[in-house]
């Protein structure tokens, strides 16, 4: 779908960097001393990368690496990229509960939009509430915004046996109250239940709210299946930057893209996927943020009607890694064409309907 191409004057970072007048001598001024000239930053897209990298969240540890590939991808296209960060909320380390602080992120994720010279966004988390709380910031600042989710880690192993994080913990650690496990096994396990960063790999909530994202149309296709660890994954995030660059030009904003059928799809997936019921939560919030109609009513309607397909742990017997090989997402979708909304916009410029037409499942058993 072609969109009309701004012009250059059109900009927001215009604003800050095109004029001449005092304020604008300020700003060029002010990127000369940090080493950029005129033509890195006059008349081209700024892109703010909204980065929730820490070394307190373990599942971003490798977005520090994210961000500059996203960066090699809008400098490919001719923008520029700032890479702001942010508070991140990292469900394994942060007490009491990271919930505390969705709407938080949330906040500063649009201030940060209203406050710089951004034309464009790309969202960089994964983690439990960081997904919803970028997505609400960058729907309330609606800015041509893209999600990079962080993908979920390697499936876990021990003693041959594939271990899924937030899920086989309980049934071991019963094991290891009665006595059952001995504390070198427990050790052992230990080690090998999250061998590489990334989410949780079995469909928690990480996993849930980046497919529901993916299905909503605001990462590239088939993103949120990609584990972390994965050579693709670096790709995509190149990928990424490029076509921020683009959505700037087109002006394809959150609110162009987040209606309410969009919301209907990302409901449908999480369903069929045996998703987190934090997605209640979460994607209702998200809703209210793009003015979408979505209610507890809607979703128990679309709940009751979606068949559940996918074999993914705690649920089913497989784990995220399985299902990025079995297709993915866009498998999953393909499967379930007759029950989504194929007409809505994604932030590639194509319809859910192009982008899944050519998916293919390759394990019918995951």
């Amino acid at each position: 779908m072609r969109r009309a191409r701004r012009a250059p004057a059109d900009l927001r970072s215009h604003r800050w960097f095109g004029r001449d007048d005092l304020r604008s001598f300020g700003h060029r001024s002010r990127m000369k001393g940090a080493g950029f000239g005129l033509d890195d930053i006059s008349g081209k897209p700024v892109i703010a990368i909204l980065n929730t990298w820490s070394d307190a969240n373990p599942c971003h540890a490798h977005l520090r690496l994210r961000a500059e590939e996203v960066k090699r991808g809008v400098w490919q296209a001719g923008g520029f990229p700032m890479e702001i960060p942010l508070l991140t909320l990292g469900e394994t380390l942060m007490k009491p509960t990271t919930m505390m602080y969705r709407n938080l992120l949330a906040m500063e994720a649009e201030e940060a939009l209203r406050s710089y010279p951004a034309d464009g966004v790309v969202l960089l988390g994964g983690c439990d509430k960081t997904v919803p709380a970028l997505v609400m910031g960058a729907t309330s600042a609606n800015l041509p915004a893209l999600f990079v989710p962080a993908g979920p880690m390697l499936r876990g192993n021990w003693r041959g046996q594939f271990l899924g994080s937030g899920s086989d913990v309980w049934k071991y650690w019963a094991e290891r109250r009665a006595g059952t496990l001995d504390e070198c096994s427990w050790r052992e396990m230990e080690d090998g239940i999250a061998r590489s960063y990334g989410t949780c790999m079995t469909m928690g909530t990480a996993s849930t709210m980046g497919s529901a994202v993916d299905a909503l149309g605001l990462t590239l296709p088939g993103a949120s299946s990609i584990p972390a660890a994965d050579s693709a994954h670096p790709r995509m995030a190149v990928a990424s930057g490029r076509r921020i660059v683009d959505m700037v030009w087109e002006d394809l904003t959150p609110r162009t893209i987040l209606t309410t059928e969009a919301f209907e799809n990302a409901v449908t997936a999480a369903m069929a996927l045996g998703g987190s019921t934090n997605a209640i939560i979460h994607l209702i919030a998200m809703a209210g943020r793009a003015g979408a109609n979505l209610d507890l009513e809607r979703f128990d309607a679309l709940s009751r009607r979606t068949p559940f397909l996918a074999n993914i742990r705690p649920s089913g017997t497989y784990l995220m890694e399985d299902f990025f090989y079995a297709g993915g997402l866009l498998g999953l979708l393909r499967r379930l064409e007759d029950y989504l909304h194929l007409d809505c916009l994604t932030v590639n410029g194509h319809t859910l309907g192009e982008n899944v037409a050519t998916a293919v499942v390759c394990n019918d058993e995951v």
